[in-house]
């Protein structure tokens, strides 16, 4: 997280960034050693309400399982990244008083720290495939379902695949953008990152609008 508290927001910001972007890094310390998922990004399924856990699955063949296999758990950090974008010094019109800005870049991100165990059981590990699947299916026009393709095909994919639970100690977001700025200045970062354009920049810019409304 972002070392400057200006930018902290708290769980239910982290909530809403991690449902709007469930493509997670996960980050592992087992033995000694950080093993990022060779993935290297894993879906990973907000619950409703408040969070104390988050459940997903990988490849059996990724090198975090050979680190955790036989343990009960081992340290993580889930990181769920939102929009961002370059911020440049032309945007501010503080720049012409004195020139004392430099370029940064704006973001929006959730982490969530906790132990993290894998969940060998089949059917436990089929119901997380469910419950991912209707979640991130859902709003679809022909929503796809586990039981839709044949039981035995399901299970002897699930044969390369593990589940896992991350059990949630911290839970926190970053929304960097330029809240340590003044209104000119900010309206200037929206202004250049709408008018630049690209998915990124129209995220930040559309976030800092919804801040600025409150």
């Amino acid at each position: 997280m972002h070392p400057d508290r200006a930018f902290a927001a708290g769980e239910g910001a982290a909530l809403r960034i991690a449902r709007a972007h469930p493509f997670a890094v996960l980050s592992v310390a087992a033995d000694g050693a950080v093993a990022s998922l060779q993935t290297p990004l894993i879906p990973v399924l907000a619950p409703d309400g408040r969070v104390s856990a988050f459940d997903g699955h990988f490849a059996r063949g990724n090198r975090v399982y050979s680190l955790l296999a036989g343990r009960d758990d081992a340290p993580c950090v889930a990181v769920f990244c939102g929009p961002d974008a370059y911020v440049s010094p032309s945007s501010y019109a503080s720049k012409g008083e004195g020139g004392r800005v430099v370029p940064t870049w704006n973001y929006v991100s959730a982490e969530a720290e906790g132990r993290l165990a894998l969940i060998e059981d089949a059917g436990e590990t089929l119901a997380i495939l469910h419950r991912q699947t209707d979640a991130f299916e859902a709003g679809g026009a022909d929503p796809w379902s586990v039981t839709d393709a044949p039981a035995d095909y399901i299970g002897k994919l699930m044969r390369g695949i593990v589940g896992f639970r991350l059990e949630v100690t911290r839970f926190e977001a970053t929304e960097k953008l330029s809240q340590n700025k003044a209104e000119a200045d900010i309206r200037g970062v929206v202004a250049a990152l709408e008018a630049r354009g690209g998915s990124g920049a129209r995220g930040v810019a559309a976030r800092m609008r919804e801040l600025e409304k409150g």
